[in-house]
């Protein structure tokens, strides 16, 4: 365990990513935008 934790005070973890890349990536995984939905509202319709 001490080896381990020497070990990874060495070890610098970058996770900064811009906007863009987040954006970028959320995206792949599936997130839409709510004004990207195309809504048809009809009133006879049952739930």
């Amino acid at each position: 365990m001490i080896v381990a934790t020497l070990i990874m005070i060495g070890v610098k973890i970058n996770y900064q990513m811009s906007n863009a890349e987040i954006e970028k990536r959320a995206r792949g995984l599936g997130m839409d935008y709510p004004t990207e939905f195309k809504v048809i509202e009809k009133k006879d319709v049952n739930k």
